[in-house]
């Protein structure tokens, strides 16, 4: 008898338990801004600047995130980074980091780019984000490179 006991009281717990698990609403990651920085070696690198929107109702702690970004469906930019601030319940968290170049695809990029009209380039920028406890959210975002988003590098070319 003391074990349907024990058995009942554990499936309560368990059900309990279940109750508080919180459903996390997807994050929202924005491309604010490219610029460069010093090269570490022959590799160009770059400062990605990313808005994240945390739409759920309590902070986010993050253990890491990665992101690659893509020209003309070749990946041109991917970095990493764990040092990133936890993300606020009902708000927008500026994230920076530091990217490398994919130099071997670069060429493509470039007679790709060349082909397309005037009008922008498209981009896709894929993101992991890893906080604390969940599941990683993976992001993607496609859009337009603007004069905004490429501001970093047209002050350094004037």
């Amino acid at each position: 008898m003391s074990t349907w006991k024990y058995l009942v009281v554990v499936w309560i717990l368990l059900l309990s338990g279940c109750t508080n698990i919180q459903q996390l609403r997807d994050l929202e990651v924005s491309l604010v801004k490219i610029e460069p920085v010093q090269p570490v070696g022959l590799s160009p690198r770059f400062n990605v600047h990313l808005l994240v929107t945390n739409p759920n109702a309590q902070d986010l702690n993050i253990e890491g995130i990665s992101l690659q970004l893509n020209l003309a469906d070749q990946k041109v930019l991917s970095g990493v980074s764990n040092q990133i601030p936890a993300l606020t319940a009902y708000g927008e968290t500026p994230i920076e980091i530091q990217a490398s170049v994919n130099l071997f695809y670069i060429f493509k990029v470039l007679k790709s780019l060349n082909q397309q009209s005037a009008e922008g380039i498209e981009y896709q920028l894929k993101t992991t984000i890893d906080p604390d406890g969940f599941v990683p959210f993976n992001v993607t975002k496609e859009g337009i490179l603007d004069e905004d988003i490429l501001q970093g590098l047209t002050t350094i070319s004037k």
